[in-house]
């Protein structure tokens, strides 16, 4: 997703969010940094999702903090957790928990928001349904047995995508989940997979190592999916940025909730949608 006039904006406020959440006394001179270094580079920038990086990394920096959102991740998870219990799926109803997956994108755990009021936004969320879906068009177009790629993103979100992953499963496909190797906001890391026991769901769980985050994949690394992948499936804003505008050679799913003009605009949807998107 190329970097549109919105987007500065919004790595402002993810800017002031995280330190906020960190108790920085005087952010001026953070902010001043993080400014400065984006405003020499915005018009070069490929997508908004380098942008945040950047913005984090300076901030992560300054602050010392290596994974500030720890404590947030596992709150989300319990209490994701908790909601799934009280609203379980029948393992063969796929398409809904296609939407419970997107739906639950509305969870960003730590990130300006009270945790509890965004499971009570969940709910309204889930009974929107789907703005956008082309599940079926996906799903008809992995064969029998097929390798999926699913990519995940935000604690909290991913207790619905194990539970997706586990209905992949009794559908016959084999799917593999990629997370970070190292904390980044409140993304699920490798650190979070046996907690959440997406070990045993997922037949792989892969990490791209220390420096990965999803911008630096080259063109060559996408076209090496095509060897290993029938299709994927992409969670979130973040992913959505880093990968919607690239030249992508199987199936890919984009599973979000359209949180900003540009990333509803993408699948032609109103804001504030669930999206199950599927990049032809």
């Amino acid at each position: 997703m190329k970097i549109s006039s919105e987007c500065a904006a919004c790595v402002y406020l993810q800017l002031m969010r995280t330190l906020d959440h960190q108790k920085v006394n005087n952010p001026v001179p953070i902010q001043a940094q993080v400014m400065g270094h984006l405003a020499s580079r915005w018009e070069t920038l490929d997508n908004p999702g380098i942008a945040v990086y950047l913005m984090y990394e300076i901030a992560q920096k300054n602050t010392h903090e290596t994974d500030p959102y720890r404590e947030d991740k596992r709150t989300a998870n319990t209490m994701a957790e908790a909601y799934w219990q009280q609203h379980p799926l029948l393992i063969d109803d796929l398409e809904n928990r296609f939407l419970y997956a997107a739906a639950a994108n509305i969870i960003d755990a730590g990130l300006g928001e009270n945790t509890q009021r965004l499971f009570l936004q969940l709910d309204q969320a889930i009974q929107q349904g789907l703005a956008r879906n082309d599940i079926q068009n996906f799903v008809q177009s992995i064969p029998a047995s097929g390798k999926i790629l699913y990519i995940t993103d935000n604690a909290g979100e991913i207790v619905f995508d194990r539970e997706l992953i586990r209905s992949l499963r009794h559908k016959g496909w084999h799917v593999s989940i990629l997370v970070r190797h190292h904390p980044f906001l409140n993304d699920i890391t490798r650190d979070d997979v046996n907690d959440m026991g997406l070990s045993m769901v997922a037949d792989n769980v892969l990490d791209f190592g220390e420096d990965f985050t999803m911008w630096k994949l080259s063109d060559e690394d996408l076209q090496a999916w095509q060897k290993r992948y029938d299709g994927v499936i992409i969670k979130g804003i973040a992913n959505l940025e880093a990968l919607s505008h690239r030249n992508l050679p199987i199936p890919a799913l984009f599973l979000y909730r359209a949180k900003c003009p540009p990333s509803a605009r993408l699948a032609r949807v109103e804001g504030n949608t669930n999206v199950a998107w599927l990049k032809e």
